[in-house]
């Protein structure tokens, strides 16, 4: 019997006593990663101060502080620049946040937080056609009509998906996943983005969470990569640990939101299901995959562990503990339908709102690039609610790996080979044209984590160039 009744209720999430329940069909849709429903991606930074190096980490939330707003068509804005940001903060010359804002719902109670690992491979390559060295990131053709590029290893540890509360309805949680424990639930009409209408009925988000063992029933099982990603979730610790104890005089240096920040992430990475969302991003990427054969040979067959992988363990750009000092943390906020579509939309219209989006915005004096708080969106969003995120972000300098051209990556539960490609900043509206400045083009259509790539440029994570020209 499914017990429906909630037992504790702590503002507008409810815990519950509840086995399973059902996604309708129209909440299948494909996320922005294009695999199991995953949050995506708008860059709010907290911003650990830069010389606040324990752990070579930092927490950042992105703010476009000085773009002015571009909501006519064809309008273009003439700079798209950010600095770190406070969620909750107000922002001058707009509207004060209202305290059941449901961004500060996630602050008083951070188990509402959805949280997702990414891996960012780069690398700085010759560029033949131009003579120039130039940085390139590994990336995959975005499917879900938001955005041209993504980075395509998205893999929550914990998230949000649509629920029911029709008994007759319930399924399992999707693979690899299971329910939070305890239950935890948010009503729809949290978002600022539900319905006006009086006649529409909230409807409910359960909480999952990444199994510890999602891994280790599939046929193409890999217990080398489950071995290193443990190592790296050791790492993460860690530092996690580093930034937040009390004996750390640094710790004054940061700001409440920031403390926040890092402490809602830390208890995440500090349950032992995070090495499987750790070993899903690596496993996406497709950099720790083994090589194909020229023969017909199955690449998840018996024989697959006796060929090399594209980048070994031994590498050094890959040893734990320097993967886990590339940490960064960004809160991504994300532009959303407004209004949110109901729970039965079905696929073709969903598509169709993505598509005709920019034209409504235009029409309605929408601000593409703003809520009204003031709050600067990060990425192009579907109508998954769990792409308001805490992300972590990994970064790998492949620059002195060699023959990685022809990387593939995988879905994250199956074998299905997903294809990869080396993509120049300068292409995706990172830098400038000319490859030396931060670019200031609005880079949402373009490349989902584009602002937070760029701060990561800012940052030193990731070099523009090591020297620009090469001769022929």
């Amino acid at each position: 019997m499914v017990n429906f009744l909630p037992a504790i209720t702590i503002l507008t999430f409810t815990r519950v006593s509840v086995s399973s329940f059902v996604v309708p069909h129209a909440a299948s849709h494909k996320s922005r990663h294009e695999h199991i429903a995953v949050p995506p991606l708008s860059a709010f930074s907290v911003n650990v101060p830069f010389h606040f190096r324990i752990t070579n980490s930092k927490i950042s939330a992105l703010d476009d502080s000085s773009s002015p707003s571009a909501i006519s068509k064809g309008e273009k804005c003439t700079s798209h620049t950010w600095s770190p940001q406070d969620l909750t903060k107000d922002n001058h010359n707009f509207v004060s946040i209202p305290t059941d804002d449901y961004i500060k719902k996630y602050q008083q109670n951070p188990e509402l937080w959805p949280v997702e690992f990414f891996l960012i491979a780069h690398r700085q390559m010759h560029n033949t056609k131009t003579g120039k060295i130039e940085t390139q990131l590994l990336v995959r053709r975005s499917a879900n009509g938001t955005s041209k590029y993504g980075l395509g290893t998205g893999v929550p540890a914990t998230r949000w998906v649509l629920s029911t509360q029709d008994e007759k309805q319930q399924q399992p949680p999707p693979r690899g996943y299971n329910w939070s424990e305890p239950r935890i639930r948010f009503e729809a009409n949290n978002f600022p983005e539900f319905p006006k209408d009086d006649n529409v009925d909230s409807w409910m988000y359960d909480k999952i969470d990444i199994r510890e063992d999602a891994f280790y029933n599939l046929e193409f099982r890999d217990v080398e990569l489950e071995e290193y990603a443990e190592k790296v979730h050791n790492e993460l610790k860690l530092h996690l640990s580093q930034i937040l104890t009390s004996d750390n005089s640094k710790k004054e240096q940061l700001t409440s939101w920031e403390y926040s920040v890092a402490s809602a992430v830390a208890k995440i990475v500090n349950n032992a299901n995070c090495v499987a969302a750790i070993q899903g991003t690596l496993r996406m990427s497709g950099l720790f995959q083994h090589r194909e054969t020229t023969t017909t040979t199955d690449d998840d067959d018996a024989t697959t562990s006796s060929r090399p992988r594209f980048v070994s363990f031994d590498e050094r750009a890959v040893k734990p503990s320097k993967l886990a000092q590339s940490m960064r943390i960004y809160t991504m906020f994300p532009q959303m339908p407004d209004p949110m579509p109901l729970p039965f939309t079905t696929p073709e219209e969903l598509q169709k709102e993505i598509a005709t989006r920019a034209s409504v915005m235009a029409k309605s004096g929408r601000d593409p690039h703003k809520d009204k708080y003031g709050r600067v969106y990060t990425h192009i969003s579907t109508s998954n609610v769990s792409n308001t995120i805490h992300g972590i972000y990994l970064t790998l300098d492949a620059t002195d790996i060699p023959n990685l051209d022809e990387v593939y990556g995988r879905d994250l539960f199956g074998t299905e080979r997903i294809e990869r490609e080396w993509v120049s900043l300068e292409e995706l509206k990172v830098l400038d044209t000319d490859g030396e400045n931060i670019g200031t083009d609005d880079t949402k259509p373009t490349f989902i984590s584009g602002f937070i790539v760029r701060q990561l440029v800012k940052e030193g994570v990731i070099s523009k160039f090591k020297n620009r020209i090469q001769s022929i």
